[in-house]
């Protein structure tokens, strides 16, 4: 019987002891969830973007959005608090005959496309014009005003008898000394070439287009969004990653390799100018040498010129893509296009590429006389510090 008892009093402990196993592992399981809790509550917080973090992007990204879609309208900016630390502030000027309604349904659209709200657009007295209130991500980050004038174009619209201003680049200079490259350089124009460093034929085109009459700038490589360059460039490409000291050193380089340049744009850039602190340096280096900056707005995110505007170096903003469409009749359109915009807004900058159809839409079009409603120009003449 003594063994008999023994043995049955073995279940029973095992059970007290899982019991007890388990009030230990219940206990520990409810430890780790407190304590991810308390972690999460404690950091989520810090995590999330701040107040400040959000702001700084709205106020960049309205800049970047919204100017270029209003200059392209017609819209002549007249005054910008811009680089203000407190709030954007864009001013324009609308022809009287403009009507403000179908502007203010425009544009509250086509900010709502890009994330931001219109909280509200108040009428100016007697119909002179009208302001939009801009939040981003329930953030008020400004306002853009619009101001109607007596005169039949916005203020910066050149005085009668003078032609608007259509300044012409042809990037992706480097690659080769083909017959093309000495055709661009005949052109009977002022013409703005711009030269990537580190190829082949970089140097040469660069003293050629000089000796040509015409104007010489850096395509300076830039990291795009979605990884791209060619063999040659990859020691000039200005890369997110890199220091300043990195940054400056390759903006040095280029300016040297290229000392007929006068002024800069970029590759491709797509990531590197949506970085403020990056376009910094950048523009810090071509501040002490005296170049100017065009952003070729190859992202609607960059910064690029207004950094270049906060820096008080000349600057300016690509208007149109020539030839996204390699087909000579849609480059004959956008240069129409940059024609229009040229004419209303007082000067326009159009951006094409070293390519059979964009020649030969350019030839045609110098000889059929359409250009001479504007005053072709360099680059460096339709640049400004606004």
């Amino acid at each position: 019987m003594a063994q008999t008892s023994n043995y049955l009093k073995k279940p029973s402990k095992i059970v007290e002891k899982r019991h007890r196993d388990e009030k230990r592992l219940n206990a520990l399981f409810s430890t780790v969830i407190g304590m991810q809790i308390i972690l999460l509550v404690y950091f989520l917080p810090k995590m999330a973007p701040s107040r400040a973090n959000l702001f700084s992007e709205g106020k960049s990204r309205l800049i970047n959005v919204a100017r270029p879609f209003l200059l392209e309208r017609g819209c002549q900016e007249i005054k910008s608090s811009s680089v203000a630390t407190d709030r954007v502030s864009l001013i324009f000027e609308l022809p009287a005959s403009r009507d403000c309604e179908l502007l203010a349904q425009q544009v509250s659209a086509y900010l709502n496309e890009h994330g931001f709200m219109v909280k509200k657009i108040d009428n100016l007295v007697k119909e002179t014009g009208f302001t939009l209130f801009v939040d981003f991500q329930h953030i008020p980050i400004g306002t853009l005003a619009f101001i109607k004038t007596d005169r039949p174009y916005p203020a910066r619209m050149p005085i009668s008898g003078v032609k608007p201003k259509l300044a012409i680049i042809i990037d992706d200079f480097g690659y080769t000394n083909q017959e093309i490259v000495s055709n661009f350089l005949k052109l009977p124009t002022k013409l703005t070439i711009s030269v990537i460093p580190g190829h082949p034929y970089s140097q040469w085109v660069a003293r050629n287009a000089k000796l040509a009459g015409k104007e010489v700038i850096i395509h300076m490589p830039m990291e795009p969004e979605q990884s791209s360059n060619s063999h040659g460039e990859d020691k000039y490409m200005l890369l997110t990653g890199m220091t300043p000291e990195e940054i400056s050193h390759r903006v040095e380089m280029a300016c040297a390799e290229l000392p007929e340049a006068v002024g800069m744009n970029n590759h491709m850039g797509s990531l590197f100018t949506s970085d403020p602190e990056l376009m910094q340096i950048v523009i810090n280096s071509l501040k002490r040498k005296g170049l100017y900056f065009i952003d070729s707005m190859t992202s609607a995110e960059s910064v690029a010129y207004e950094v270049a505007i906060r820096n008080q170096i000349p600057t300016a903003l690509r208007t149109v893509f020539l030839d996204n469409v390699r087909d000579k009749g849609e480059i004959q359109a956008q240069f129409e296009r940059a024609i229009e915009i040229a004419s209303r807004g007082g000067h326009a900058v159009a951006i094409g590429h070293i390519c059979s159809e964009t020649l030969s839409a350019l030839t045609e079009i110098l000889e059929s006389g359409l250009l001479n409603e504007v005053e072709l120009t360099f680059a460096s003449e339709v640049t400004s510090l606004k």
